[in-house]
């Protein structure tokens, strides 16, 4: 195994891991987004009093659902995308289109890491005014969402940098967790 494919196997074990808890944690948001909905329309229009912060809260939720979401989706080609041409294409020339576009993402993740990070700092002195929770907490998801999409980008980079050496050994398109989701 060369060292292209021992990296490309090593990020994926580490985002195997990483997206574990990641859909864990989407899946306990959902159902906290469940309950502080459910709880707020039951406050509001049955208890005629609602609950000042399930709006916001919810909102927030909301954000760390699709920042935490989105790593999953792209590890698992779940993410709308037109690949017409990309179908067309013979393997070693698919797999560089592969990792052209791992590079555009790992490079666009890098600057929303690094904005991202100065917008959670900018909002470590701001609070919530539902709650008084500090932003950092809502704004903190933005770098840490790109980090981790960054890291799916850079392990698929990395299968196609192996595959256009040997196209069968390279980054695979699998839509079966997509398939499996709709269902």
């Amino acid at each position: 195994m060369n060292a292209l494919a021992a990296a490309a196997s090593g990020v994926g074990r580490l985002n195997d891991a990483i997206l574990w808890v990641c859909r864990w944690a989407v899946i306990l948001i959902v159902a906290a987004l469940a309950v502080i909905l459910g709880a707020g329309v039951f406050w509001r229009y049955v208890l005629n009093d609602a609950i000042a912060w399930s709006e916001e809260g919810s909102k927030y939720l909301m954000v760390w659902l699709a920042f935490l979401g989105a790593p999953i989706a792209l590890r698992h080609n779940a993410h709308v995308n037109v690949d017409l041409l990309v179908a067309l294409l013979p393997g070693r020339a698919r797999q560089a289109s592969h990792l052209l576009v791992a590079v555009i993402i790992l490079a666009t993740m890098g600057v929303l890491v690094w904005q991202g990070a100065l917008f959670a700092a900018q909002g470590a002195r701001q609070v919530a005014s539902s709650f008084g929770m500090s932003m950092v907490w809502v704004y903190g998801v933005v770098p840490a969402g790109a980090l981790l999409m960054g890291l799916v980008a850079l392990e698929h980079g990395l299968k196609a940098a192996v595959g256009i050496r040997d196209p069968d050994r390279g980054f695979k398109e699998d839509h079966a967790y997509a398939e499996e989701i709709r269902e």
